[in-house]
């Protein structure tokens, strides 16, 4: 069905939409799966052009202007017109500094944090912020239904050609690609449909055919009167001279950051709960047909990657072993992993992750600071006070520097308990390129110096603001 016979009618999601809308309805008022965005635009804004450039977008990127309904079994997205999508102006001119930072916190951390009823709404809120002559701030929200780490690129670069074009007086681009999300999810079905992932789903049942047992963190510092699905974050920072050694050990043995990485944070994981099996989860992009490559979508998929612990296996054999399960598994990544737990039927706790407990992500799509039309763009993830699971670690690029992301949550485990790992993790990083040849269950961490920030710590500048953004899952009503 192409775009133009069908832009206006309800479509048959994605395998992996029908498992993210079942999560939200179960958990209302769960904000995990937000996916919010701060940009700062330096420079005079039109304002009104910015706000018709965002309508533009989700004109072009039916997901973000779509509810969701179930029909006779299936979940189906209904698009509404882009004019419905909220925009909501403020105009923070005139305040005082101290007036300023603390509506603009407001504003950031409430929207962040406010949970998206997907089957009375469309899947993305935007607030324009304007708050000096030359400078603007935007906060978007998006649900992950409609969005993945692939999307964001997208979704600023088609919003600052929409803006330029609104500009200079020229009428915004709003049709349609040839190929459409829609596309892309009744493709997913049929194959699944017609066994197309049979292959796929015989390699990850061998594979997971004995999982591993689930985590059991240190418990020191949990909170107990947090709900399960609250979150927290904090940030470190890596210092330049390691993440330098680190890629040239990657690049000897013929891998990546994320194969190298990966192979340190199992032996960090099984050392912290001293687990002989661990589990973890990593996000794979799925966009392995060019078609879908600028569309803004759910098309993201987890993979899980096991290791059993044996102390007599160097950490380069390590790394090798790591390296070629990852190759493996990214050519089996299109079979969606709820088609996964579907099928195999594993143990499932409430609220917890079958399989994994832990993610791992190593960005390879960082938010973008790059021009827009004459304007200065910068952007920022905002925090949203609930967390996807017990902890996510994301190695990502903050300003040029390789900073790492701890997720957690307090129910189950601590912040400072969470950063006794990241220190862990990164001593046995420094000391993998230093003794490569050594026994995993020799191998002994080194001294990091790492710059550390926590949650709600933040700066006077604006960005500084966002970045150290939480939303407090303690000041949410339940809906």
């Amino acid at each position: 069905m192409n775009s133009s016979s069908r832009s206006s009618a309800a479509w048959i999601a994605s395998l992996g939409q029908e498992r993210h809308f079942a999560y939200q309805q179960r958990f209302p008022d769960s904000a995990a799966f937000n996916v919010p965005i701060a940009a700062t635009f330096t420079g005079p804004v039109d304002h009104t052009a910015l706000e018709a450039a965002l309508r533009a977008v989700a004109a072009r990127h039916e997901p973000l202007r779509c509810s969701f309904v179930r029909e006779r079994g299936l979940l189906r997205g209904v698009p509404h017109p882009a004019e419905s999508v909220p925009v909501t102006q403020h105009d923070l001119r005139g305040s005082t500094e101290l007036e300023l930072g603390t509506e603009l916190a407001r504003i950031g951390s409430t929207e962040a944090a406010r949970p998206f009823d997907l089957a009375a709404e469309p899947a993305m809120r935007a607030h324009v912020v304007r708050l000096r002559e030359d400078e603007t701030a935007l906060v978007l929200n998006v649900h992950h239904t409609s969005f993945d780490g692939w999307s964001s690129p997208v979704f600023f670069r088609d919003l600052s050609d929409r803006y330029q074009e609104l500009t200079e007086g020229r009428a915004a681009g709003t049709a349609q690609f040839e190929d459409v999300f829609a596309d892309f999810a009744m493709q997913q079905r049929r194959r699944l449909t017609a066994g197309g992932f049979d292959g796929e789903i015989a390699y990850w049942r061998d594979r997971l055919a004995e999982p591993a047992p689930p985590a059991q963190w240190p418990s020191d510092d949990r909170d107990k009167d947090a709900p399960w699905w609250a979150g927290d974050m904090a940030w470190a920072t890596i210092p330049e001279e390691l993440v330098e050694a680190l890629r040239r050990a990657a690049a000897a043995e013929r891998t990546t950051l994320f194969g190298w990485t990966l192979a340190v944070y199992k032996v960090a994981l099984h050392r912290f709960l001293d687990a002989r099996s661990v589990a973890i989860g990593s996000p794979y992009a799925a966009r392995t047909d060019q078609r879908w490559h600028d569309l803004v979508g759910f098309f993201a998929n987890t993979l899980v990657f096991g290791y059993e612990f044996d102390p007599d296996e160097t950490l380069r054999d390590l790394v090798r072993r790591t390296h070629a399960q990852a190759m493996s598994g990214h050519r089996q990544q299109n079979v969606p992993y709820g088609v996964l737990v579907d099928r195999f039927q594993p143990p499932v706790q409430e609220g917890r992750t079958p399989y994994f407990q832990t993610m791992f992500i190593v960005q390879n799509t960082p938010l973008p600071d790059a021009r827009f039309g004459p304007l200065r763009l910068r952007t920022t993830k905002i925090v949203t006070g609930s967390a996807r699971y017990d902890l996510t670690c994301c190695l990502g690029w903050r300003r040029g520097r390789l900073a790492l992301e701890l997720e957690t949550r307090p129910a189950l485990l601590g912040q400072e308990t969470a950063l006794r790992f990241a220190d862990l993790f990164f001593g046995l990083l420094a000391a993998s390129v230093a003794e490569a040849d050594t026994r995993v269950g020799a191998l002994t961490p080194l001294p990091v110096r790492l710059g550390v920030r926590r949650g709600r710590e933040r700066t006077d500048s604006v960005d500084g603001l966002f970045e150290g953004l939480v939303g407090d899952w303690r000041t949410k009503e339940p809906r």
